[in-house]
Parts: structure tokens; C-alpha cells; sequence
């Protein structure tokens, strides 16, 4: 099951719900996955800054979940980088979106990746 933690500003309980769940809905049908076979969580965030000054924060997501074709991961970040961007209202390119699949170590059972 994909996990997707998002990094970008709060807009309040409810909206960041619907903002998820468009989220959660775009990276399922990219993968063939019902609505419920991809979690979302939002990780706010209070500020941002370039190393000189304080600017708008750029949202930023990162898919956690196991190695697919790529066709199917690239499919899956284009469409929650425009949904992300749609959700945010920022242009396309100050969205950011990775898939991580590198070594999952579960509290319990044996590492995979």
C-alpha cells in the first residue's frame, strides 16, 4: 500500500482532508489501486526559507511504498504533482514528488527492498 507524506502548508482539518483524499485518489488510479489502497498524511509546514530569506513554502510529496514498473511510479507522481499543484494553487513546477523505495524495515517481520 502506498504511503504518501506530504510536506506543505495546513488550510485547517477538513480542507487538508480533501486535499489528501484528491491525493490518495489521483495515485490510485494511476496504479490501478481503489481510493482506499493509498494512505496520505500531512506533515504541516510553518515556514520556509532559502537560506537567506523566508519565501512560500514549495509542497513537496514523497510516495513510500514498494518498487513498481517505472512507467506506472512516473504516471503516478505526474498525476500527484498535478493534483498536489491543483490542491495548493501553485504552478506545476514548484511541486515537488519522489518515490522512495529503497530498504522497508517493519517494527515487525523481515526488511524488504
Amino acid at each position: 500500500m502506498p504511503v504518501i507524506q506530504v510536506t506543505a502548508p495546513s488550510a485547517g482539518p477538513d480542507r487538508d482532508a480533501a486535499r489528501l483524499t484528491a491525493l490518495c485518489r489521483a495515485v490510485a488510479a494511476e496504479l490501478g489501486l481503489p481510493g482506499s489502497g493509498v494512505v496520505a498524511a500531512l506533515v504541516p509546514v510553518a515556514v520556509t526559507v532559502t537560506g537567506e530569506t523566508p519565501v512560500a513554502a514549495w509542497p513537496l510529496a514523497v510516495v513510500h511504498g514498494s518498487p513498481r514498473p517505472a512507467a506506472a511510479m512516473d504516471a503516478a507522481l505526474r498525476a500527484l504533482g498535478r493534483t498536489m499543484a491543483a490542491q495548493w494553487g501553485v504552478p506545476e513546477g514548484e511541486v515537488w514528488t519522489e518515490w522512495s523505495a529503497g530498504l522497508l524495515v517493519p517494527v515487525a517481520g523481515d526488511a524488504r527492498g
